[in-house]
């Protein structure tokens, strides 16, 4: 099980493309049975995505991003995102940066890897991330 940073990321943060403070960019998680990313992969696919029809999934706008920083670590966070009355099964998830502002329409921020199949049936599917008090545990992170 690896979460994977796309190498265009990197360049795009690093050259302003991706505002996480709060108020900042818009964010979105999507869901899929399999993973259509590699790390030369740049923007969000609709290829592998969980359907819509009848399972009650649609990708999802991140909410309460917070970026946190240290002595030796920043990290960015996001509030618990969760499906209800879901009916899926997923493997993987992305987060992309959905705002059209500065030409980052769809960039792929990270690939997240369930390390296997997770089900729901006609119940809550939810990803909980990290504790945002630790930064160095966090979704995505820079030491």
């Amino acid at each position: 099980m690896a979460n994977t940073i796309p190498f265009s990321f990197r360049g795009a943060l690093f050259s302003g493309q991706h505002n996480f403070a709060s108020g900042g960019n818009v964010f979105k998680v999507s869901l899929y049975t399999a993973d259509p990313y590699t790390t030369a992969s740049t923007v969000y696919s609709a290829t592998s995505e969980v359907s819509t029809v009848g399972t009650n999934y649609v990708a999802k706008i991140l909410a309460s991003q917070t970026v946190a920083s240290s002595t030796a670590v920043a990290s960015v966070d996001f509030a618990n995102v969760t499906w209800t009355t879901a009916t899926f099964t997923a493997a993987y998830a992305a987060i992309y940066n959905s705002d059209t502002v500065q030409s980052v329409a769809n960039r792929l921020v990270v690939v997240l890897d369930f390390g296997g199949n997770k089900t729901a049936t006609n119940g809550d599917f939810t990803i909980v991330f990290p504790d945002p008090t630790t930064p160095a545990n966090a979704i995505i992170s820079m030491s």
